[in-house]
């Protein structure tokens, strides 16, 4: 490598360094949501895991009162 190689990469990547960005982007900042064509399964999707938690909820209830019953 030639001393004029070697100056021409040591001032590019002075050059490149001098671009850059001082300040990180905020991570909490995020652009509002929009919705899109997925919504409506999206919200099917939680609703049926919500009916799924009431229906575990009732059969562990329903559970606990046979084993009382059986004591």
């Amino acid at each position: 490598m030639t001393c004029k190689s070697a100056l021409v990469l040591v001032a590019l990547a002075i050059t490149l360094t001098a671009c850059g960005s001082s300040q990180a982007p905020p991570a909490e900042q995020k652009p509002p949501r929009k919705e899109s064509v997925f919504d409506p399964w999206t919200g099917t999707i939680d609703r049926a895991k919500g009916v799924q938690q009431t229906v575990d909820d009732q059969a562990a209830a329903q559970r606990k009162k046979i084993e009382e019953a059986t004591k």
